[in-house]
C-alpha cells in the first residue's frame, strides 16, 4: 500500500516538470498600411472562436512598416488552436464591413482557410499541439 501511495505522490509531483508547451510562430502577410494596429487571436475551442475577448492569447500590434510582421506565442499545452488576424484600420476592435456583410479589413486565418459566405468553421482552421511541438503559420491577409 505504501509503494502504490509513494508512485501516485510522485506521479503528481514530477508530471509538470516534464510538461511540454509549445509555441506558435505566425507570420502575417500582406500589411497594406502601418494605420491602426493588427490583432491576432489564438482560440481553443469553437464555442470562443472569433469572439472578441474570448481569445486564450492575443496581441495587438502597431505596424511600423507594409509587408510582414512576426509574433510567437508561447507556453500554449497540448491542444487545439486556431489563429485568426484582422488589421484594425480604424482602431474600432471589430472587423468593419460593406452594407452586405463584406469585411472592409483586411483578415486571415490558420490554414489560410476562407469561408464561402463568412468566416470558416473552427474545424477548418484548427490544427494540434502535441507533445510541445511547435507550430509555424504564414497568414495572409484578404
Amino acid at each position: 500500500m505504501k509503494k502504490i501511495i509513494f508512485t501516485i505522490v510522485a506521479l503528481v509531483f514530477t508530471t509538470p516538470i516534464f510538461a511540454q508547451n509549445g509555441l506558435i510562430e505566425v507570420t502575417v502577410r500582406g500589411i497594406q498600411n502601418t494605420e491602426g494596429t493588427i490583432e491576432i487571436g489564438v482560440y481553443d475551442h469553437k464555442s470562443s472562436f472569433l469572439n472578441y475577448g474570448k481569445e486564450i492569447k492575443s496581441a495587438r500590434i502597431k505596424p511600423t512598416k507594409t509587408g510582414d510582421l512576426h509574433i510567437t506565442f508561447e507556453n500554449l499545452p497540448d491542444g487545439t488552436y486556431a489563429v485568426a488576424v484582422w488589421h484594425d484600420v480604424n482602431g474600432n476592435r471589430k472587423i468593419d464591413k460593406t452594407i452586405f456583410g463584406v469585411p472592409k479589413e483586411a483578415y486571415g486565418f490558420s490554414k489560410n482557410v476562407f469561408g464561402p459566405f463568412g468566416p470558416p468553421a473552427f474545424e477548418n482552421v484548427s490544427f494540434q499541439i502535441v507533445n510541445g511541438k511547435d507550430m509555424k503559420f504564414t497568414i495572409n491577409l484578404e
